[in-house]
Parts: C-alpha cells; structure tokens; sequence
C-alpha cells in the first residue's frame, strides 16, 4: 500500500476575537437553553414543561375563580390568593427545577471532562461559575413569574376600572419582581452549591432534596416542642420558610410557615439570612471552581 502526504496550508486564526464578554455571554445563553431543555431530547423537556406550565396553570385558575366571583359580586373574598399567596402555591416547582437541573447543569462538564476546553479561552473559572448561576436563577425566576403576569393580566382584565387596576399592579410589581429576582437567586445558588460537589446526577440531586426538605422537618419538631430560648433560631436551617419569610417581608404581609410564625424570628432577620445563604452559596461554587481538576 502506499499513502500520500499533502500540504494542507494549516494556517492560524486571523478573524474577529469577540474577547471574555461574548464567551460570558454564549455560556449564559447555552445554558439557560440547556436547563429549559431546548435543543434537548423530548425526555429533558418534560421538567422544564412541569415547573413552567402548571405554576401557570395555577395562575389561570385563580383568574378563572376571580372572574367567576365577580360575575357573582363576590370579588372581593379574602380566600382568594392574591400576588403575596402565590409563592407559597408554586413553592415547590423552584425545588423539582433547581433538583433536577443543577447537577446536569454542572455534572456533565465534569464527566465528559470538558472544562479544559472552556478554561483554555477568554473564559475564567469564575465566569464559567457565575454564568452557570445566571442561567439557572433566570430558569427559576421564570417559573416564579409568569404565574404573577398572568395574573397580573387577568386582575387588570377583570377590573371594570382598567386604569385603576393598572395603577394598583404597577404598585405591586416592585415586591413581585424583587421577591421573584430574591427567591430565584437563593434557591438556584444553593442548588448549584451542593451540585457542584460531584458529578454524580442521582447524589447532586438526592443532597439538593435532603437540604431543602430534612432542616425543614428537624426545625418544625424541634419548635413544636417549645424548648424556647436559643432552639427557635434553628428554623434559619430550613432555606423553605427563610424563603417564605423573604415572600412575606416584600410583601407586607405574615408568614405562610407555621414553625416559621410560632418561631417569633422576625422577618428582616430572615431578609439578612436569605442574604446571607445566597451570597455564601455563591461564594462556595465560586470556590468550587477555583479548585476543580480541569
């Protein structure tokens, strides 16, 4: 047999270099798309569709409710959840989501060994970090917002007072959207806090249940007992009802927890506790990454 050698002319690179903003940038946007599941299988879509579309499936009924108390005079029962109630309706979607996408998100970089080919770039190992956060908090503010639009849509809809309506959502849209932004942030920080621990789906997922739900249960025996003293500070462990406290603080209104409210924790502690969980996540992935084996 014989072969041949060609002379193929490799020649280096002399186009345009879109530099660490743009890399930033197309990271965010792959994969915000990679935790809705677009340009994914049929079998990656259906969390995503779970967590987006029943919260706004929620949100319909309640404007379905309204206007059906409307029609009867009845529109101003107080049983019917407003924009402070919402959150505590779809609390639990934010938790499948971030379960079920933090450890794809970081996972598969780690076992197919790829983060070499993003560290060798205009990518930092920070940047890699905070835009896999961006996209993960926008994939929860996602579902935590729409449901308050619809509804937003359908009060103004309903009310015969089309300007007035409008005046009164514009006013509560400022705790919607920093309560949402707020939630968001924690919830998908922590999550990609343990996920970023090991590649493994079934343990990052498995840890990331086990910390939301197991201090939650530990803080409602521990305040059912009414020890007293130091012991109601434990309920800051249960990153559920320190969320819930943050949808109370912007809202005005009083916890839907009830380990929360019997308790007595005020709600700016927990405003500077959710704070704190948040950037300390944060701060914990970034470290993560900092360290991790290429």
């Amino acid at each position: 047999m014989t072969g041949n050698i060609y002379d193929l002319g490799y020649r280096g690179y002399d186009g345009p270099r879109l530099g660490r903003r743009h890399a930033i940038a197309t990271l965010i946007r792959h994969s915000m798309r990679s935790v809705l599941g677009l340009g994914r299988t049929t079998r990656a879509k259906i969390m995503p569709l779970i967590c987006i579309g029943l919260p706004a499936i929620i949100a319909l009924v309640l404007v379905g409710i309204r206007a059906i108390a409307a029609r009867g005079g009845f529109e101003d029962i107080p049983i019917i959840p407003g924009h402070d109630s919402m959150y505590s309706l779809v609390a639990v979607f934010p938790l499948l989501f971030v379960a079920a996408q933090a450890p794809e998100l970081l996972g598969r970089d780690q076992r197919y060994r790829v983060l070499t080919l993003y560290f060798s770039r205009a990518l930092r190992r920070t940047d890699y970090a905070l835009a896999k956060l961006t996209a993960l908090t926008l994939g929860v503010l996602t579902i935590l917002i729409i449901p308050q639009l619809i509804l937003s849509a359908g009060l103004i809809l309903l009310d015969t007072d089309v300007g007035a309506a409008l005046r009164k959502e514009a006013e509560t849209m400022p705790a919607v959207l920093g309560s949402s932004i707020l939630i968001a942030f924690v919830t998908a920080a922590f999550a990609l806090a343990i996920a970023s621990a090991t590649r493994r789906r079934a343990y990052a997922t498995a840890a990331i249940f086990g910390a939301f739900i197991i201090p939650g249960i530990v803080a409602a025996v521990v305040i059912g007992l009414a020890i007293g003293g130091a012991a109601q500070w434990i309920i800051l462990l249960d990153i559920g009802a320190v969320l819930d406290g943050v949808n109370a603080w912007f809202f005005g209104v009083l916890p839907t927890s009830q380990p929360l409210l019997e308790s007595g924790v005020s709600l700016d502690t927990l405003m500077a506790a959710a704070v704190i969980i948040g950037l300390g996540s944060t701060a914990a992935l970034v470290w993560r990454y900092l360290r991790i084996q290429a």
